[in-house]
């Protein structure tokens, strides 16, 4: 009994060991990020370029510097497709909401629960140590609003969601902006995968 408890620990420490090196290499190697993409334009379509402001909810006014972070980050991959923050006289009115959530991995949970905890003697089984150690994933999803203030009209709507295993969210948001900004200033309502190329993040004294 007391050999079996210690190829068990010896067998645990192995798994875990093996899986903080694969979350370590992700870290280091480029990756590619797929979000679900749906966007919307209204019948007048966003300029090109143009200029905009920032618009916020009654509930981001209550988390500022959150939203003055997603704003930063938003920024300059705002600019890539045209779209120019202007402090006066701006054509439209964006807002953004953006949230990561931990959520259960789609494939332990079906796998969990084709486990069976009884076996054909009766005795009790542990599910797989496999599942066992499988860590929680991620939900990414942005929203994005374009509003004319001129005529109140939303001109261009667009969501984007990634779920995966990564938690660095200072690389995988802005990819999932990125991907948000995909069809700008175009639509395509149905759903639609985005690849985006993500970077290895680069780790730097302090």
């Amino acid at each position: 009994m007391l050999r079996s408890s210690l190829h068990f620990k010896a067998f645990l420490c192995r798994a875990l060991g093996v899986f903080c090196l694969l979350v370590l290499g992700g870290c280091a190697t480029t990756r590619v990020i797929d979000s679900e993409v749906r966007s919307f334009a209204g019948s007048t379509p966003p300029t090109q370029p143009a200029s905009y402001r920032f618009e916020r909810l009654l509930s981001q006014d209550l988390q500022a510097p959150t939203q003055e972070r997603l704003e930063t980050i938003a920024q300059p991959l705002l600019e890539r497709v045209g779209l120019r923050k202007a402090v006066t006289e701006p054509q439209y009115a964006l807002i953004m909401t953006a949230s990561v959530e931990a959520i259960e991995n789609p494939t332990f949970s079906r796998s969990w629960k084709r486990q069976q905890w009884l076996d054909r003697d009766g005795f009790m089984r542990l599910p797989s140590m496999g599942l066992m150690l499988e860590p929680s994933w991620k939900r990414y999803s942005v929203t994005l609003l374009l509003r004319d203030i001129a005529s109140s009209q939303t001109v261009f709507e667009s969501s984007a969601q990634h779920i995966g295993p990564w938690s660095d969210t200072q690389q995988l948001l802005p990819a999932v902006i990125r991907a948000a900004l995909s069809d700008y200033p175009n639509a395509q309502p149905q759903p639609h995968p985005v690849f985006i190329e993500v970077s290895p993040t680069v780790v730097t004294s302090p």
